[in-house]
């Protein structure tokens, strides 16, 4: 069967299609007659495509085109559902696989299944054999469920559900809100995106206001939940504004478009604003920045990218490539009005940025920070954008300039490459007004971002004479959590510190301003409330080991706000420095260092540890005790001189440590770990050795001996010094 379905016949009136039969039904299958229309998803402020759903369809010989509502019901009946199912999922796969040979734009395609499907077939395997069969990546074939089949068998979806997230498949819940028990049934089931059914927006003068409503909450809870919502059905304006006025950012309705044509629909993806030059780079270059990686990032990913192009159209200042694994920075087009870097070094060029005023002083901390190399690489390996606005004492004709810093296809740890765009001449309302909220909101924790905290303090300043108190929040040790735990806890970490702000300072403002720092304006707690609050908070935070300093400002009558902002940070910095002054800071690296050697330990990821051994350890080696063999990690040079005195033998070095350096009542304990079954046997079965001893000259080391999953015989020797109990 063609992709495309039109064969020059005019679609059907289905009122003039006689009752069909089964046998028309199987002749239709044998003579590929049926086909599919694609009815895109588009981002409700821009209009950009970022998505559609397959939608079946019969291109009769006699009657042209006929709508599912004439013959499914009778496939259903006959037990033939999954029949035609199949059918459309192998026809839009295949078809995916054709745009991407043909270099053409991509979006991810919705398919629908049935609970017929679930009982009859197991769906993942199906679709993930398909995906293989015409080799397309699965992240641009999503699967829709009906919240109705949801309801019917709860534990045999979510099964489902489970295996399609395995094979990197999103899941859609269509027809939310159609069935009773659609907000209790969320907490039970892991979809990526909820389709609001078509009645919600159904509205008139008597429900509209109740309608809105609704809706807003369903929107508001799908983003605390971390859920995207895309509303089906909208046919007018008016239903358009409402929903955007409520939240609601992606829309699947004849507004925007009606079920299309695949034709149609590549004419759509294929189109082009006249100037956007950048478009036509390879499609290994800009088309990772169109395709998304999952389900729960595809539409912020597209449209964010869709959103970026629009806004740049009225000047790009530089397109470049970055590997945000190395920092190597490339060049594609630069306008003369930014500065050529005297080298290919991303970290480089953001401070050449700096210094030249291109990004105006006031906003360095926060470019700096937005365009610091691991916080990118979390971003980007998520297929997760960066966007930014900056002021720039450089672009005098709006004073603004913008980063957008976008992943690869498949930005990984293999392929690290992502697209910069710069732009000049950025009309920075457009900017407020296409992304509306977002703006103002940090992407991680929900809270109010920097750039609302510069907003409310001005308008603060201008209209409020009431009193009023500022609290300044320092996340204690995010730079070393990240370090030793990765980004991902660190993000969870400052999650919990939102929520934790949110539950105890609800009706205040709460603003994330940087990395680590926060900032409470309270207009309805007293100074001591807020200090009372604060420690009900800080408590519960450091519960879950998250620590904090915070310093805090009150004013009568309003006053100065950047003033008073200034007065709680630095009563912040105070309290930081009694924190670390009262040893509490090695206290928390020991516990981090404590915490990390447990995952690696547990996880037997030996290649992990060879960045922390480097700062945290006396000795540590890479040993093969059957081949006496040994790759230096940290060497002192006493150990070193041993081991040159013995010809490289760890062997030998350890008994001559053991003899001339441990204390007499460790050694035989300590003799014990040069038998390499003995070690074996040990890690086999306790996943690591440790052994407290003490030196000649009475400082206390611990040995640990980690195993290696690469290896058989391969194991990590780390001497630590440090005060220990635990004994062999």
């Amino acid at each position: 069967m063609a992709d495309t379905p039109e064969m020059g016949r005019t679609p059907s009136t289905d009122e003039l299609v006689p009752e069909l039969t089964f046998d028309e039904i199987d002749r239709a299958f044998d003579d590929n007659e049926f086909c599919f229309y694609l009815q895109p998803k588009c981002n409700v402020a821009t209009g950009a495509i970022v998505g559609a759903e397959a939608l079946v369809r019969w291109n009769h010989p006699k009657y042209g085109v006929v709508s599912p509502g004439r013959f499914v019901p009778m496939l259903e009946q006959a037990g033939q559902i999954s029949r035609l199912d199949v059918f459309v999922w192998r026809s839009v796969v295949r078809m995916l696989a054709r745009w991407e040979r043909e270099g053409r734009n991509l979006v991810p395609i919705s398919v629908n299944v049935s609970m017929v499907d679930i009982d009859q077939m197991d769906v993942a395997d199906t679709l993930t054999g398909l995906l293989n069969e015409y080799d397309v990546d699965a992240r641009l074939l999503q699967a829709e469920i009906t919240e109705s089949a949801v309801a019917r068998n709860l534990s045999k979806v979510e099964s489902t559900i489970r295996k399609l997230h395995a094979d990197n498949i999103a899941v859609l819940m269509d027809d939310f809100g159609s069935a009773y028990s659609s907000l209790n049934m969320l907490k039970d089931i892991n979809v990526d995106v909820i389709k609001l059914d078509m009645k919600f927006i159904d509205l008139n003068e008597d429900n509209a206001s109740k309608g809105l409503k609704i809706v807003e909450s369903v929107v508001n809870m799908a983003r605390k939940l971390r859920l995207l919502v895309i509303a089906e059905g909208a046919q007018t304006k008016q239903q358009v504004d409402q929903l955007l006025s409520v939240g609601c950012r992606y829309i699947q309705g004849y507004y925007f478009h009606e079920p299309l044509p695949v034709g149609r629909m590549e004419k759509l993806l294929a189109e082009r604003p006249d100037d956007r030059h950048f478009w036509d780079m390879s499609n290994d270059f800009m088309h990772g920045s169109y395709v998304p990686v999952n389900g729960r990032t595809m539409l912020e990913t597209s449209t964010l990218a869709a959103s970026t192009f629009e806004i740049l159209a009225n000047g790009v200042a530089e397109l470049s490539r970055l590997n945000v694994k190395t920092g190597e920075y490339r060049a594609v087009k630069r306008d003369g009005i930014l500065p050529t870097p005297e080298t290919d070094d991303f970290k480089t060029y953001v401070q050449t940025l700096i210094a030249e005023r291109v990004v105006h002083p006031d906003d360095a901390d926060r470019f700096r920070a937005d365009m610091d190399l691991a916080s990118l690489r979390s971003l980007l390996f998520s297929q997760k954008s960066a966007f930014g606005v900056y002021r720039s004492e450089v672009l005098a004709r709006t004073g603004m300039i913008s980063f957008a810093v976008i992943p690869s296809r498949e930005c990984s740890e293999s392929d690290p490459w992502a697209v910069v765009m710069v732009g000049r001449n950025l009309p920075i309302e457009s900017f407020v007004r296409l992304n509306g909220e977002e703006y103002r909101r940090d992407s991680l924790t929900g809270l109010l971002n920097r750039n609302a905290f510069d907003d409310d303090v001005e308008f603060i300043q201008a209209t409020h004479d009431k009193p009023l108190t500022v609290m300044y929040i320092d996340l204690i040790g995010l730079h070393e959590i990240n370090n030793h735990l990765g980004h991902a806890r660190g993000d969870v970490v400052l999650c919990e510190l939102a929520d934790a702000a949110r539950a105890y300072f609800g009706d205040d403002n709460i603003y994330r301003i940087g990395g680590d720092e926060f900032v409470i304006i309270s207009f309805a707690h007293s100074m001591a409330q807020s200090a009372r609050q604060m420690g009900y908070m800080r408590q519960e935070l450091l519960d879950h080991g998250c620590e904090l300093s915070v310093g805090m400002a009150e004013s009568d009558d309003g006053g100065d706000i950047p003033d008073l902002v200034n007065q709680a940070e630095n009563e912040m910095r105070k309290d930081k420095k009694r924190y670390y002054a009262s040893g509490s800071g090695k206290r928390q690296l020991r516990t981090l260092n404590k915490q990390l050697e447990d995952i690696l330990v547990r996880n037997k990821d030996m290649e992990s540890l060879l960045q922390h051994l480097n700062t945290r350890y006396s000795i540590a080696y890479v040993v093969n005790l059957r081949a006496d063999t040994q790759r230096p990690v940290v060497v002192p040079g006493y150990v070193q001189k041993m081991l040159d005195k013995h010809g490289g033998s760890f062997h030998e070095m350890l008994l001559d440590y053991c003899d001339n350096l441990v204390a007499p009542a460790y050694r035989d304990g300590f003799r014990m770990l040069f038998d390499y079954d003995y070690v074996r046997d040990r890690i086999c079965r306790e996943g690591a050795i440790r052994y407290a001893y003490v030196r000649n000259d009475g400082e206390r080391f611990l040995i640990t001996i980690f195993p290696d999953t690469h290896s058989v015989d391969e194991v990590m020797w780390v001497f630590a010094k440090e005060d220990t109990s635990s004994e062999e």
